[in-house]
């Protein structure tokens, strides 16, 4: 549901020989002390203690603004130098942990939409509200994901180029935005929507989505309606979902 392309390409631009992170969210193993050395072979270890180590200054601190090399090496218990054999510089690490951050973002949804059954649009709907609910739970991951900043590397959002089927060819977390995408389009395929424009469409839902997360992260203390049935009330429309589904279920 994000609008950015391949995060395998885009982590091996990133992190170079390191692989993504693993078990994000949890925080660098061991901060505080120095960190193991790996065996032979297990330098992606290290390079994940080090994606993961850099997400959980983000978290701490709500940002990437505190995200140094050295600040990295501390959270994880290495000598800086050591980053280097696994990422060029902080902008790689950053990227790698945008990388993650989709990951993490499409997984949850496929999750959400795989418990939501066979109906498309109660599975067109799970997958918004997870992607809600991972925004909302995770303010400073969320804003990694979107925040300006000069610190990119050149091709992280170029000007997309449009496929043979009319559809953007995203730089990287395309799996993510065709998530909602095939969810509309099965919503028709069922006659349960009259969509007649499915990427439009799944782009004014994205807009909806995300506007719904930066607002609510920045506003908490206004008056917001309850998630799941706001949720229905932006989505079904958008998506023209029609036979037997209103936003008022």
């Amino acid at each position: 549901m994000t609008t950015i392309g391949d995060p395998a390409g885009a982590g091996s631009r990133a992190a170079g020989a390191g692989s993504r992170a693993a078990e994000a969210g949890t925080g660098a193993a061991g901060a505080g002390a120095r960190h193991r050395r790996n065996a032979r072979g297990q330098g992606n270890r290290l390079a994940d203690d080090i994606v993961r180590g850099a997400l959980a200054i983000v978290e701490r601190t709500g940002s990437d603004e505190a995200v140094t090399l050295r600040a990295v090496a501390r959270e994880v218990g290495i000598a800086a130098p050591s980053i280097y054999a696994h990422f060029a510089d902080r902008e790689a690490i950053i990227m790698a942990a945008v990388v993650q951050i989709f990951d993490e973002l499409t997984e949850v949804v496929a999750a959400a939409q795989t418990a939501a059954g066979a109906d498309p649009v109660q599975r067109l709907l799970a997958g918004c509200q997870a992607y809600l609910k991972y925004g909302l739970g995770h303010p400073a991951r969320y804003g990694l994901l979107f925040a300006p900043r000069g610190v990119l590397p050149d091709g992280y959002c170029p000007p997309p180029t449009i496929g043979t089927d009319g559809r953007p060819d995203l730089p990287f977390g395309t799996e993510a935005f065709a998530q909602l995408i095939q969810g509309i389009q099965n919503c028709v395929d069922a006659g349960v929507s009259a969509s007649k424009d499915v990427l439009a469409d799944a782009t004014a839902v994205w807009v909806a989505l995300h506007g719904t997360v930066t607002l609510r992260t920045a506003l908490g203390a206004f008056p917001w309606p309850e998630l799941t049935a706001f949720n229905r009330q932006l989505v079904l429309p958008l998506a023209h979902v029609t036979t037997g589904h209103t936003a008022t279920d």
